[in-house]
């Protein structure tokens, strides 16, 4: 680790006793565990977070007494065995009662998003799942989030990897029985031919995002009109071009400034940004804070 890195790591830990919890107004920044994207945490400690929002998708499994929560302006009371679950960027306050204890699960949502199939379920990641039925589905997804909890606390090899396998089949379950019906695709199905075209444009972006590539092009390397292009590449993967394009540099800068040294400029040009202000604008605009900021705070 450089100076520069351990000099945060320890300012971020003394700043915020409880380790992840940074905030930057109403924004909330989670972190995580080294090598994870998910978090688990217990609390039996009457308290009221106000509201804010984070990117990462949270889970409440109350396990005693009451979780109060107000999301996009709707109140949950969250009772011992229910659980809530609760989009990425929802506003949303809790307030945990008396002789009360949960856990809650953080974890970020673009593994999941990357599946195909779930991605284009409308809804699935849009929505609150309040599940206090008591069903067959209900009592099987509040299983896999204890089974989670237990990885979370051994943290065993490829712990987080395991955990995701449960994150998985919770939202598959979410699919088939709290949004029956909601699958366009299985009334417009595409063709295999087009499935695999699609495919081997996306290898082509993930393959050449560092430099200037525009609809046509990667519709031209398709075989296909850019309208033509355009729409199939929306219906196969929830994303439009440019908008998949640009997640793809986003991911790309944010391994690049938590995982090394390099410098802006840097980061800017080998994550397939023109200029340095175009990365700090986009990179603001899409996560709520600049790349220092986002450096500064994951990482290591």
């Amino acid at each position: 680790m450089t100076t520069f890195r351990t000099k945060d790591a320890e300012l971020r830990d003394k700043r915020y006793e409880d380790g992840f919890r940074v905030m930057q107004g109403e924004r909330e920044f989670v972190t995580y565990p080294d090598n994870a994207s998910l978090r688990v945490w217990y609390s039996n400690i009457p308290w009221r977070y106000d509201p804010h929002v984070h990117s990462a998708m949270e889970v409440v499994l109350t396990l005693e007494g009451t979780v109060e929560y107000v999301v996009n302006g709707s109140a949950y009371t969250v009772r011992k065995n229910e659980v809530l679950i609760i989009p990425g960027e929802a506003p949303h306050s809790l307030n945990m009662g008396e002789n009360s204890s949960r856990y809650l699960y953080l974890f970020e949502p673009d593994t999941l998003r990357s599946l195909r199939d779930l991605k284009m379920i409308p809804g699935l990641f849009d929505r609150v799942f309040y599940l206090h039925d008591g069903s067959e589905t209900h009592l099987r997804i509040r299983e896999m989030l204890l089974k989670i909890q237990n990885l979370d606390h051994e943290k065993e090899l490829a712990w987080n990897a395991r955990a995701y396998s449960y994150l998985i089949r919770i939202f598959a379950l979410l699919s088939q029985h709290y949004l029956s019906g909601a699958v366009s695709w299985r009334k417009e199905p595409v063709g295999a031919v087009d499935q695999e075209v699609i495919a081997t444009a996306m290898n082509y972006i993930n393959e050449h995002y560092q430099e200037e590539l525009s609809l046509e092009d990667v519709a031209s390397f398709a075989g296909f009109s850019r309208y033509y292009f355009s729409r199939s590449f929306k219906k196969q993967t929830g994303y439009f071009f440019k908008d998949y394009l640009c997640q793809k540099r986003l991911q790309v800068a944010k391994d690049l400034l938590t995982r090394t040294e390099l410098s802006m400029r840097e980061v800017a040009i080998r994550s397939g940004f023109g200029s340095v202000a175009t990365f700090n604008r986009t990179f603001r605009e899409k996560n709520g804070c600049t790349p220092t900021k986002y450096r500064a705070i994951y990482g290591r």
